[in-house]
C-alpha cells in the first residue's frame, strides 16, 4: 500500500487530489509516538513540527474513517488537532496539553 488517494472538493466544485504515503506516514508516526514525554514536548514548541504531528492525526483518522472502524478519542475525532492549535498560539498551551496530547497520540488514534 504505497499511496492512499482521495479527493476534497471545494466550494466551486473542483477536486484537489492528494495522496498520503502510507508507509512514510507511519513511519512518521512511529518516530513521535516512540519519543519520551519530554522530547515530544519540546516538538509541539516548534511550528514545523507541530505542522507535521498534525499532518499524520489527519491521515490516521482519515484511514480509520475511511475503513469505517468504531473510533472516536475523548475529545471528539477532531479534538487533538484542536489542542495542537492552541500549542501554537503560546507556549503556555504547550505546558498545559504536552502530557494529554502525547497519549492521545500514541494510545487513542495508533494505527496497527
Amino acid at each position: 500500500m504505497s499511496g492512499i488517494n482521495y479527493e476534497i472538493q471545494n466550494r466551486n466544485l473542483r477536486s484537489y487530489k492528494h495522496t498520503f504515503d502510507y508507509n512514510f506516514c507511519k513511519q512518521k508516526y512511529d518516530e513521535y509516538a516512540r519519543m519520551p514525554l519530554d522530547e515530544f514536548k519540546e516538538c509541539l514548541k516548534s511550528p514545523k513540527k507541530i505542522g507535521e504531528i498534525g499532518h499524520l492525526c489527519s491521515f490516521i483518522l482519515w484511514v480509520k474513517n475511511k475503513e469505517q472502524d468504531e473510533y472516536r478519542d475523548c475529545l471528539g475525532d477532531y479534538g487533538l488537532i484542536h489542542l495542537l492549535f492552541h500549542c501554537l498560539e503560546s507556549k503556555h498551551h504547550v505546558k498545559i496539553h504536552a502530557e494529554y496530547i502525547h497519549m492521545l497520540f500514541k494510545e487513542d488514534i495508533k494505527l496497527v
